[in-house]
């Protein structure tokens, strides 16, 4: 089974990082309020359980998001992780692969008229394309490599 790291941007990092930053933000504000002012009455009681909870959940989406987005392609299947979600292809359901080398991304067509777009870092296409071809030689590979091709391709 080999493992592929997404190619996040760095806007998409960055804003992964801002959000912890604002989930920890929040519940460190969220306790200094409780310490502050205690639990007067039932509606700050709530908006505390809420912002503490909201945190709480930003942290753990955008730690995982930035921690376990990857592609792993196993015997039979090729499943996605991004952060919490996962998704999972089946090899035997891909009818072609095709490289838009323009934009470096890679797209999965499957039998049932579906796509899927893999975005790994453009130096792991060949390795991604030569595991997932090993797997199973039924499987067309295209490569578009200017924009006349892109345009005839979709």
């Amino acid at each position: 089974m080999k493992t592929y790291r997404f190619k996040l941007s760095k806007l998409a990092a960055a804003g992964c990082a801002a959000g912890i930053l604002l989930g920890i933000g929040g519940i460190a504000f969220t306790i200094y309020r409780i310490y502050r002012y205690g639990f007067a009455d039932a509606q700050l009681i709530i908006q505390h359980a809420v912002v503490l909870i909201v945190g709480a959940l930003a942290i753990a989406l955008f730690a995982s998001i930035l921690i376990r987005s990857v592609y792993k392609i196993t015997d039979t299947e090729i499943v996605l992780w991004f952060g919490f979600i996962k998704s999972a292809y089946r090899i035997a359901d891909i009818e072609s692969v095709h490289l838009f080398t323009k934009t470096n991304k890679l797209v999965l067509y499957f039998k049932d008229e579906k796509y899927t777009v893999i975005v790994v870092k453009p130096e792991w296409h060949n390795d991604f394309i030569k595991e997932i071809l090993s797997k199973n030689a039924d499987i067309r590979y295209d490569v578009s490599t200017t924009d006349s091709d892109d345009i005839d391709a979709v």
